[in-house]
């Protein structure tokens, strides 16, 4: 459990323009949600780029977990 006295981390800020969003955005949204999760699974992204990723395309995680 979190020190009550702890401050609350600050979100981290993610160019969903960059890096690998842009070519993520095109393998999904053209069906091939698998190769996405490639992709994604590949780069080794960060927590905050995965929460990026799962607010653009709120089923990733179903995705994932088939």
């Amino acid at each position: 459990m979190a020190d009550k006295n702890e401050a609350p981390a600050e979100p981290v800020a993610v160019d969903t323009q960059a890096g690998i969003f842009p070519k993520f955005c095109k393998l999904w949204n053209g069906g091939e949600h698998r190769n996405a999760i490639n992709l994604a699974n590949a780069e080794k992204l960060s927590e905050a780029e995965w929460a990026a990723l799962h607010v653009e395309f709120p089923r990733i995680v179903a995705v994932i977990n088939q």
